[in-house]
C-alpha cells in the first residue's frame, strides 16, 4: 500500500529525529567521556527524564492549541482553569527537568561531569540548529 504525502512527510521527521537523538548521543557521551558502565546506567535515568519532560511539554501544546481555537468564546472562570492547568504543567516540566533530578545523576556521572552535561546540551542545541540555519540558507534560491 502506497503512502501519501503525510505518512512520507511523517516518516521522514521520525528519521529526522531518531539521527538527532543519535547525534545527540554520541556527543554528549563524548563530551562527558562516559565509559560504557556510565553510559549504561546514565541514560536510562536521563532519557526516562528526557520522555517525562517531553510528554509534558506535548500536553502543554495541545492544550494551549485547544485554547487558541476557543479563546474568544471563554468566560473569565473558564480562562483561569485553563490559566491553572498550563500553570500547573509549567511546574510539572520544570519538575521533570534534569536539573532539578540532579543529585539522581550526579550519583552516576559525578558534579563537575553534570555541569559539562548542562554546557554539552547548550553546545549541541547551538551546533544543531547552526547547522539547520546553513542548510537553509544553501536551499534558498
Amino acid at each position: 500500500m502506497a503512502q501519501g504525502p503525510e505518512g512520507d512527510r511523517d516518516n521522514h521527521r521520525r528519521m529526522n529525529k531518531e539521527k538527532i537523538e543519535a547525534l545527540a548521543v554520541a556527543y554528549i557521551t563524548e563530551q562527558l567521556e562516559l565509559t560504557p558502565d556510565e553510559a549504561g546506567k546514565f541514560w536510562p535515568v536521563f532519557n526516562k527524564l528526557r520522555e517525562k519532560r517531553h510528554s509534558l511539554e506535548r500536553k502543554k501544546k495541545a492544550l494551549i492549541r485547544e485554547m487558541e481555537s476557543k479563546v474568544d468564546a471563554l468566560t473569565d472562570n473558564e480562562a483561569s482553569n485553563y490559566v491553572s492547568k498550563i500553570t500547573d504543567l509549567d511546574n510539572q516540566i520544570h519538575a521533570a527537568s534534569y536539573e532539578q533530578n540532579s543529585n539522581e545523576i550526579i550519583k552516576i556521572i559525578g558534579a563537575k561531569r553534570f555541569l559539562k552535561l548542562m554546557k554539552a546540551e547548550m553546545d549541541f542545541r547551538k551546533k544543531m540548529l547552526r547547522e539547520y540555519k546553513e542548510r537553509r540558507g544553501r536551499d534558498r534560491p
